[in-house]
């Protein structure tokens, strides 16, 4: 069988000159991806994190210090030994309420401010907010598996509706669990030190089109990629590696090159896969 081959030039070339003639529909998800990024932030920031020793050091700029009040809010039933915010810390109304070491009254405004980024602070129940997380995290998946059944139909210069980023949830499952089987395998490799891992990253990088292009399941979708990607895989490694750049190109760019490079890249990378797969198509008839 001879080897599949593509030209890294041509798929690039083809990724911009689709992005460029359907940036309309581009912009508009992009629009739609700031305002996901937006929505989940403002709730992380809300639910506060843990308080760390790094963090309070950053605060007082003195390690000593740092420790004696991180000591302080422990012992006083503020933190947990691991830092995250107990129920005292959470009820304090005001900075006047917080007990603080001697010697530190001067700064009592200053480490209330900074406590208060580590409180939960959302307007309903902790419930409602891991349920909102929820969401995100599934209504996230699906708008990925939309911007890559899009990507692939720009890839075939062939409309695609903004709806189209919303409508795919019936995927959700074989995505999900292909995913997540496509880690486990590459997290085992990257074990196996490191370049059995980067091996089987390239070999099965292919599963996703496989599941939304030709509707496979989780484990048929990796055999499949392995099998596409057969007698390419360095072309394929070092084409990734040409899209990284790009894309790292655009960031430098004030970020907004990424609205051009990451759908560029992507549209290039599924122009490759149907190039891969017709090569299969062809070779089998």
């Amino acid at each position: 069988m001879a080897a599949k081959l593509f030209s890294k030039k041509q798929a690039i070339s083809h990724g911009f000159k689709m992005t460029k003639k359907y940036f309309g529909v581009i912009f508009i998800l992009a629009l739609i991806y700031a305002a996901f990024q937006i929505v989940s932030a403002v709730l992380n920031y809300g639910a506060g994190m843990p308080v760390s020793k790094e963090s309070m050091e950053r605060l007082y700029q003195d390690a000593s210090t740092a420790e004696t009040l991180y000591s302080h809010l422990v012992e006083n039933g503020y933190i947990t030994k691991d830092g995250a915010v107990l129920p005292k810390l959470q009820n304090i109304k005001s900075a006047s309420e917080l007990a603080l070491p001697s010697g530190m009254e001067d700064d009592r405004y200053r480490i209330f401010d900074f406590l208060n980024q580590h409180r939960y602070r959302l307007p309903f129940p902790r419930v409602i907010f891991f349920l909102l997380m929820i969401a995100l995290w599934v209504l996230g998946l699906i708008t990925n598996i939309g911007w890559l059944k899009i990507s692939l139909l720009f890839s075939r210069d062939q409309e695609a509706a903004v709806s189209e980023l919303f409508s795919n949830a019936p995927f959700f499952l074989k995505y999900f669990l292909a995913s997540l089987c496509y880690g486990l395998a590459v997290m085992g490799g990257f074990i196996l030190l490191i370049i059995p891992g980067i091996i089987l990253m390239v070999m099965l990088q292919m599963y996703p089109y496989l599941v939304i292009d030709k509707k496979m399941g989780p484990i048929a979708s990796l055999r499949a990629s392995r099998a596409l990607t057969k007698g390419c895989r360095w072309q394929l490694f070092l084409f990734g590696g040409l899209l990284i750049l790009l894309n790292l190109g655009g960031l430098l760019c004030l970020v907004i090159g990424l609205i051009f490079t990451v759908p560029a890249t992507s549209i290039a990378f599924a122009y490759v896969y149907d190039q891969l797969s017709r090569q299969k198509e062809t070779a089998a008839a």
